[in-house]
């Protein structure tokens, strides 16, 4: 079989996947192929998704490396695993393609189940971290407008198509009771859905730590001014951020806005009781039935207190003088970015011998 672990963000994929990267010796001695697909985004295999053309039409690179790995699982008689996020532009008719590619006609998507109020602020960040400077009260405001149509909160906006398909499977992990069962999440995804026990995780911490919410602000205010790259995203402007800035710098940020700031922050509150959140839920259990891991019991699926989240209205004092002192520093260390091996033209072409060699 094929199983491709969609996400979505926030639910822990890159923890998932450097841990299936590290483990891929011991997976494939359990029968399970992760291939190399990918070197461009360590651990991952983002190009799959962005390799759409490829896919529907067969051709390219990245297709005869999928038939690559095919063809080494088919040797021995193995399954594959496929870990990306974002898949929201393929359609059923896409997933079916991959699968013909790697040489399988039982595909299974396995996706991981999040509290959809725990995922918005989470999602905000996120969306913060590329360069967006959107507030986190409008974001919430504009998702929750239409919960129906949101993909922060309506899982069923990714997946409704998907279980439309027959020739598709869907597996959900609830990421929900792994944690209140203090399991691991990477144990749990083997044991649950691929059905491998006794697999530890190589790998304990995760790259994408929460910072304080200051620091998501601040980024709004260094992206409004120049910080971030021209475009509509900018998907390395916090990875440029974490490489320019030490733990010094970014705990005297959140100490200025926190300061500065005081009188402008703000306790938002997202209530479980809301007339949109039980229909969702239950509309959400119902689609899902006998296909979430661990089977749900009878208690809500997304339980718990009414999540919080701390937010600046920016605002008032982003001209502030401390703040611009900041800024200008902060935009001065993205432009000095030290060198990185892994983006010289020597390291790509390693990565392309390796890939060639490696499945």
């Amino acid at each position: 079989m094929l199983i491709v672990h969609v996400g979505p963000r926030k639910t822990a994929s890159t923890y998932l996947q450097a841990n299936f990267y590290r483990n891929r010796g011991l997976l494939w001695k359990k029968g399970w192929l992760y291939p190399i697909l990918s070197l461009k985004v360590r651990n991952a295999h983002h190009d799959v998704r962005a390799a759409l053309d490829e896919v529907r039409s067969g051709k390219g690179p990245m297709a005869d490396a999928i038939r690559k790995a095919g063809r080494a699982a088919a040797a021995r008689n193995a399954n594959i695993l496929v870990s990306t996020e974002s898949f929201f532009r393929w359609s059923p008719a896409d997933f079916l393609a991959l699968g013909a590619l790697f040489g399988q006609d039982d595909i299974r998507m396995a996706y991981v189940l999040r509290d959809p109020l725990a995922l918005l602020p989470s999602l905000w960040g996120e969306a913060v971290k590329g360069g967006k400077s959107q507030s986190l009260a409008d974001y919430a405001a504009r998702q929750i407008a239409d919960p129906e149509a949101s993909m922060a909160l309506n899982c069923l906006v990714e997946l409704g198509p998907i279980l439309a398909e027959p020739r598709l499977k869907v597996m959900a992990l609830d990421f929900e009771q792994i944690r209140r069962d203090r399991r691991d999440i990477f144990s749990a995804f083997c044991s649950d859905i691929l059905k491998v026990d006794g697999l530890t995780p190589a790998v304990d911490t995760a790259r994408n730590e929460r910072q304080p919410p200051e620091i998501y602000d601040y980024l709004r205010i260094l992206s409004k001014a120049g910080g971030a790259e021209v475009g509509p995203r900018d998907i390395l402007f916090w990875r440029r951020f974490l490489r320019s800035h030490d733990q010094a710098d970014i705990a005297h940020i959140a100490e200025t806005v926190r300061r500065v700031g005081g009188e402008s922050r703000v306790v938002l509150r997202f209530e479980r009781a809301a007339p949109w959140f039980g229909g969702l839920e239950e509309r959400v259990r119902k689609a899902l039935d006998g296909m979430i891991w661990p089977p749900p019991s009878p208690r809500p699926l997304f339980d718990g207190p009414d999540v919080e989240a701390v937010s600046y209205d920016i605002a008032p004092f982003e001209k502030h003088p401390e703040i611009l002192s900041l800024v200008e520093a902060s935009k001065l260390k993205l432009k000095r970015q030290p060198f990185r091996w892994g983006r010289s033209r020597l390291a790509a072409l390693l990565r392309a011998a390796m890939r060639r060699l490696t499945v």
